[in-house]
């Protein structure tokens, strides 16, 4: 919920920082590739060496505009910009013009509804390497507020700042003594509470990173000094278990189908007509009919009965056939 307005919302503080590259919303791998080599980035850090690095992010409101469909060479290609390691292309059609990037990088800030994610996400994409690379967020809360209300400008002009800051950080991380005790407890137990959702499973093989980069966040928004502590693994852990606590919601909302909808409106077009004496099953047939395929309809009336969702009352002596009422639960 609230999705585009979010990351609206999370662009608007970005899109000043300097050398800091947004990608377009919507582009192939090879437009994909060519963007992150303009997105180059040098730091001049005496007497130090110079830092550079490829850095871009991708804001888009609905994944589906960035990535129209789930191809082999765009999924395997953000699976590998996760870690900052060399990347190489061979263009075939400007032969010596190879393209090499030393440390490219690349974050994603995107949005879909859970319908939408299942249905660009087939069933094999659970058990490799890029959904385990994402930290899906979930909310269904509807906040609701006055339409007419004055309009009230929230931009943070301290977060701005803080921003700013954070853009011009470069180092090492220093780990302390009671960061990795929490680390090492943690691991110790099994790093409960392991999400059990099947499709969480290769998600969960990389939770220790997710950690590690939300302990970072953690560090930097408390201050310059580049190093983690108890307090930053107490921060990071609460924050992940917050968003995995509602993923398997994710796959719950998601998973509604034609079937799914039909049993909905069938059980609707029950309660709507029931005067008392229940819907034979002629009416619930007739019904389905123009709503499911013809060979499905009594699977569905199965389904129904058997999940409890009606319940047989009795015969219409017309007809001979079964009436049917919705249980009182539902």
């Amino acid at each position: 919920m609230g999705k585009t307005r979010t990351i609206r919302e999370a662009r608007s503080y970005v899109i000043d920082l300097p050398d800091f590259h947004l990608a377009p919303v919507s582009l192939t791998f090879s437009a994909l590739v060519d963007s992150l080599v303009q997105a180059k980035r040098f730091l001049v850090r005496l007497p130090d060496t110079p830092l550079e690095y490829n850095s871009m992010y991708i804001a888009a409101d609905e994944l589906g505009a960035f990535v129209h469909e789930y191809g082999n060479e765009m999924i395997a290609g953000l699976s590998a910009f996760y870690d900052p390691d060399p990347y190489s292309q061979a263009r075939r059609m400007f032969k010596g013009d190879n393209i090499k990037i030393k440390s490219p990088q690349l974050n994603m800030l995107c949005g879909s509804t859970p319908s939408n994610l299942m249905k660009f996400m087939p069933e094999g994409a659970w058990e490799q390497g890029f959904t385990s690379r994402l930290l899906m967020i979930f909310s269904d809360e509807r906040i609701t507020g006055d339409d007419f209300a004055p309009k009230t400008h929230n931009h943070s002009t301290d977060l701005e700042h803080d921003l700013r800051i954070i853009n011009s950080l470069t180092g090492e991380f220093e780990v302390t003594e009671d960061y990795r005790d929490a680390v090492n407890n943690w691991r110790g137990a099994g790093e409960i509470p392991v999400p059990s959702h099947p499709k969480l499973l290769h998600y969960v093989t990389r939770r220790r990173a997710h950690l590690y980069k939300l302990s970072m966040i953690a560090s930097i928004d408390r201050g310059n000094g580049l190093v983690l502590t108890k307090a930053d693994f107490n921060t990071a852990m609460g924050w992940l278990l917050e968003a995995e606590s509602a993923m398997p919601e994710i796959f719950k909302s998601g998973s509604g189908n034609a079937d799914g909808q039909a049993i909905e409106e069938i059980m609707y077009f029950m309660q709507t007509i029931d005067r008392g004496q229940g819907v034979a099953k002629h009416k619930i047939i007739n019904f389905a009919k123009d709503k499911i395929p013809l060979h499905s309809i009594l699977r569905i009336v199965e389904i129904l009965e058997g999940s409890g969702k009606i319940q047989a009352i009795g015969v219409d002596k017309r007809t001979g056939q079964q009436v049917y009422k919705v249980t009182k639960d539902q």
